[in-house]
């Protein structure tokens, strides 16, 4: 079991949503020893005030690929846009593993992090800090334009599903 420096250090060179999931998922066991597998990652144009949405009893975690694409621009390292990216998919892992309440989610969204990832972490501050504590060129961003599309992202919860190429 590596210790959070060591998970840290993973989290600001992963190079894939696969890579910062396994995190996610080996965060939440070890905090919660809840575990669960078969989801899928989808990238969609969705408002820009919803980083990412779980429908309770679905498989599928929705990002905001334009919120995303945001980040990306304005972020200062990988390891700062792959905050984000942990703290977006564990919040919606947590609502997968039956957790309701988006204020408990994000309690505990802060506490894995720290256990994870060590205390004052960037996406542990940023599961209940507003994004623009850690994004200040966030608001001058182009409003939201839905296109109404979606893209599934190929390897995803690889783990999980060995046999999908």
């Amino acid at each position: 079991m590596n210790g959070p420096q060591t998970n840290s250090g993973q989290l600001a060179s992963a190079e894939s949503f696969d890579e910062i999931f396994e995190m996610v998922k080996s965060a939440a066991e070890r905090t919660l020893g809840q575990h669960r597998a078969g989801l899928t990652l989808v990238l969609g144009d969705i408002p820009n005030e919803v980083g990412a949405y779980h429908e309770m009893g679905s498989n599928a975690i929705v990002m905001n690929r334009n919120l995303l694409r945001i980040v990306e621009k304005v972020a200062s390292s990988r390891s700062t846009r792959n905050s984000y990216v942990f703290m977006i998919l564990l919040h919606e892992y947590l609502h997968s593993l039956g957790y309701a309440d988006d204020g408990q989610v994000r309690t505990l969204g802060k506490r894995i992090s720290e256990d994870f990832l060590g205390p004052r972490h960037p996406a542990g501050e940023m599961a209940v800090k507003p994004l623009d504590a850690f994004f200040p060129d966030l608001p001058k961003f182009v409003a939201f334009r839905d296109k109404r599309e979606f893209e599934t992202v190929g390897r995803f919860d690889s783990s999980s599903t060995p046999y999908i190429a």
